[in-house]
């Protein structure tokens, strides 16, 4: 064969294309500030559903992979998608709540693709994706603290040392991406205890002591809660359960190495970091942490070499009562652990408002802030999700209200969108149905994942164990912070539900929806109606996705036009907004702007009213109109807006600069 047909066959190898293909999909969410903002995931979403229209129109995805699993969790997704869809007609944003929907409906894309895309021969290699892209992010993030200037600090520095010191590149978010990155250990695990080959399975153990860097740089306790129960969960569902021990010990070791280099370099973990001091500690940390985590590969891979010789020589098995008496041990001196710190005291400490306490010392920022049990205002914040809750408790408040409830009932400052957790939140803005919709997908899907893990065996429950893992850590993360809305990392946890419920992560003879009978028009029938069902609801939610992100995209470019002076063209750019999104403010307040600009206070303040009467609950309309009011010389009007937005955030920092 040519030199050049052999390239290009090994190029196009399933083996090699799709795992790269996956760790560059997820690698670029990740690098896009984890696709948060409004305009990555849009168009994300629109790629997805693309993909699903031209994978199913040429019949690359494949309706066989559908089983009984995947359609009732797509299911509840989906139904989770419609009745956020609905709760526009009584959110008081109908634009927030299309763009919650449309957020959802980027999931549901993520799991379609992914349920019809994988199949049982590509199992491994979706999560052989996965593990490659995670490594790669907490690479990218180490090299970005280590050799200072390497990467942009996208504007972190301007928040305040602590603040800049934590390390949130290249997610934008530091408990983003120490809880992203800790989702790569089940996933590592798998490899390190399933490859045949010493090499990679020593490998695999390599970027482990970097990614527990990684979350102490980010001074991120979520990022650890989600290590320890994707660890813990990997460990109980695996049948390897002493290799995976071995290869937790020299992560460990090595780990405890290469965080021992990084308390000894003060500067380069909690800044100032543009300093020489910095750099010179970034280069050394660099060298050490590098060693740390070759020498903790290297010696799990020389273990499992030794280990079966001497175990022979020694004629040593090792009994169950060993392996459950070392259980009962390591979990006596867990509750001794928990016990000693003062649960209670730790509790009450947690529920405090974050006004009652000093701010941590930047001398020690990331270890003082790991070890203290403050809650940081999410007690505050889960509280208030309860009582917007208990104010709409059948239908709740609408999707994307919580930022706007937040503002108006906050006990103290805090400018905050999210209740930093996906099921309060859900209880408050979609209220019982929305809550039962996201527990019955995350109790679910752990569900549906254990038992396929118990019932498998060899590699394949090895992988199911850690996509398990991964999703039950997720979905823990997901409560205690907003990781629903960091699509980086919802998406991990959305891949690991699709590829759990999906054909590929069954037995042989998996029980699906479209199946061969022996009515052969009929199940043609069937599968043919089920192709134009999703090619339809593709097409329509593409163009969903496809409004706002047109619209915000003419935004900008009237904001554009507007500072350089060209007053017609941004007046055009928002009016062709509007026209994109009639039912959205942005494109009113935006327009109010251009026209005040303009010298045009009438036309101005018909349009902010325009665009209160679409969002009577953002206090920033209403300080416009007040604005407005004051140079039409309407007193009385000003100080009636003025009012309102005081009574909309009678606790921000904006009004009381005012």
């Amino acid at each position: 064969m040519p030199l050049n047909n052999r390239i290009r066959s090994v190029a196009l190898s399933p083996s090699l294309l799709i795992p790269l293909s996956v760790a560059a999909v997820t690698f670029v969410a990740a690098y896009d500030d984890g696709s948060y903002s409004l305009p990555s995931r849009n168009t994300l979403a629109i790629a997805i559903w693309w993909a699903v229209i031209v994978g199913v129109g040429l019949r690359t995805l494949s309706l066989e992979s559908t089983t009984r699993a995947s359609l009732a969790l797509g299911g509840l997704l989906a139904a989770l998608c419609a009745w956020t869809f609905a709760s526009v007609l009584w959110a008081p944003s109908a634009e927030n709540a299309f763009n919650e929907f449309n957020r959802i409906s980027l999931f549901l894309g993520i799991f379609v693709f992914t349920m019809l895309a994988a199949r049982r021969s590509s199992f491994s290699r979706w999560c052989d994706g996965l593990t490659i892209a995670i490594p790669l992010v907490a690479l990218v993030a180490l090299i970005s603290r280590f050799f200072p200037g390497t990467f942009s600090d996208q504007g972190l520095s301007t928040l305040g040392q602590s603040v800049a010191a934590r390390l949130s590149f290249p997610l934008g978010y530091w408990n983003g991406l120490a809880i992203f990155v800790a989702l790569g250990f089940p996933l590592l695990l798998r490899v390190a205890i399933s490859s045949n080959k010493p090499l990679v399975r020593g490998l695999a153990v390599v970027p482990m002591p970097a990614i527990v860097c990684v979350i102490y740089l980010a001074s991120s306790r979520g990022g650890v809660a989600t290590a320890f129960v994707g660890v813990v969960a990997f460990v109980a569902l695996t049948e390897k359960r002493w290799v995976a021990a071995a290869a937790l010990f020299w992560a460990g070791a090595g780990s405890a190495a290469a965080i021992a280099t990084l308390v000894a370099r003060n500067a380069l973990v909690n800044g100032p970091l543009d300093t020489n001091l910095a750099e010179r500690q970034g280069l050394s940390a660099a060298a050490l942490v590098s060693l740390s985590c070759l020498v903790a590969g290297s010696a799990y891979a020389a273990s499992l070499e030794a280990a079966p010789r001497l175990m022979h020589k020694w004629n040593f098995r090792p009994s169950p009562w060993i392996g459950r008496g070392t259980v009962a041990v390591v979990a006596s001196l867990f509750v001794v652990g928990v016990v000693a710190s003062h649960p209670v005291r730790q509790f009450q400490t947690f529920k405090r408002s974050p006004l009652e306490f000093k701010p941590i010392s930047t001398a020690n920022f990331a270890s003082a802030h790991l070890l203290n049990g403050r809650g940081n205002g999410r007690w505050q914040f889960w509280g208030s999700a309860l009582e917007q809750w208990e104010s709409h408790p059948v239908v709740g408040n609408g999707a994307g209200s919580y930022e706007a409830w937040w503002t108006k009932h906050q006990s103290f400052y805090f400018p905050t969108k999210d209740a930093h957790s996906v099921y309060l939140e859900s209880l408050g803005e979609l209220g019982i149905l929305g809550f039962a919709l996201i527990l019955a997908l995350t109790i679910g899907g752990i569900g549906v994942g254990v038992r396929r893990t118990l019932r498998s065996s060899g590699e394949r429950r090895v992988a199911l164990a850690a996509l398990t893992s991964v999703f039950a850590a997720f979905s823990v993360a997901a409560g205690i912070d907003w990781m629903w809305e960091l699509t980086a990392v919802a998406a991990l946890g959305i891949v690991a539900l699709a590829l759990l419920c999906g054909t590929a992560g069954t037995a042989p003879n998996p029980p699906q929806l479209v199946t061969k009978t022996n009515e052969p028009r009929y199940a043609r029938r069937r599968q043919f109606g089920l192709g134009v069902a999703v090619l339809l609801g593709a097409w329509l939610l593409i163009c969903a996705q496809g409004v706002p992100l047109l619209s915000q995209l003419r935004i900008k470019d009237s904001q554009a036009y507007a500072d350089s002076k060209n007053t017609t063209a941004a007046l055009r750019a928002a009016m062709d907004a509007r026209n994109l999104q009639p039912w959205a403010s942005s494109p009113y307040l935006q327009l109010a702007l251009v026209a005040e600009g303009e010298g045009r206070l009438n036309q101005a303040r018909t349009w902010i009213g325009s665009a209160i009467a679409r969002n009577e609950t953002d206090y920033h309309l209403w300080l416009v109109d007040s604005r407005l009011d004051g140079k039409l010389g309407d007193i009385t009007g000003a100080l009636r807006s003025l009012r309102r937005a005081e009574s909309l955030a009678p606790k921000s920092s904006l009004l009381s600069a005012g």
